[in-house]
């Protein structure tokens, strides 16, 4: 069992040859315990590492939003809210993404913020890409038509209108098929 007066060597002995579900009960019961500031921090990023190598996506953008919260530098704090915000994308709770998003934006300064919203893109349009490459259009559609609403370029636009006009059709959403299209 894990202590709180336990270092970090310490922990990742305890935990090593223990399963998924043992190392989210120990780090839990861990935290409860309230130890240091950076050692909750290492407890919610390990945390999060799990929770996404087993795609639950909305846990861990909640440990990465506790590591954030935890974090004694801006910097670390942009980071883990930023990594908040590409879960809540992964698991499609768009506005929780743009809240963690605004999160991360808080203390950036205008370069920072323009760099970052590009990353905040980039990703939005992986993803959706990765639902088509997965065979699952409806939830690639889901993440185009809520990626067109953002601020973005002309073409990038016309790329998205496109894509979402074929997995309408592949849908056969022929209603918004035709809206869309009416559109151009």
């Amino acid at each position: 069992m894990l202590d709180k007066n336990m270092k970090k060597t310490e922990i990742e002995e305890i935990l090593k040859d223990k399963g998924e579900f043992i190392q989210i009960d120990y780090l839990d019961r861990f935290l409860k315990e309230m130890p240091p500031i950076d050692m909750r921090k290492f407890a919610y990023l390990k945390l999060a590492r799990i929770y996404l190598e087993r795609s639950m996506f909305e846990n861990a953008a909640l440990m990465f939003k506790n590591a954030g919260i935890n974090s004694l530098t801006f910097k670390e704090q942009q980071e883990n809210f930023m990594k908040e915000s590409k879960c809540y994308i992964r698991a499609m709770r768009f506005d929780d993404a743009q809240n963690a998003f605004k999160k991360a934006i808080t203390e950036a300064n205008a370069q920072e913020r323009s760099v970052m919203y590009r990353e905040f893109l980039d990703y939005f349009k992986k993803v959706g890409e990765d639902f088509e490459n997965q065979g699952l259009p409806g939830r690639a559609t889901k993440m185009y038509e809520r990626f067109i609403r953002l601020r973005i370029k002309d073409e990038e636009k016309e790329e998205i209108k496109s894509k979402l006009l074929k997995l309408y059709q592949k849908l056969g959403k022929t209603k918004e098929y035709n809206f869309l299209k009416s559109m151009n």
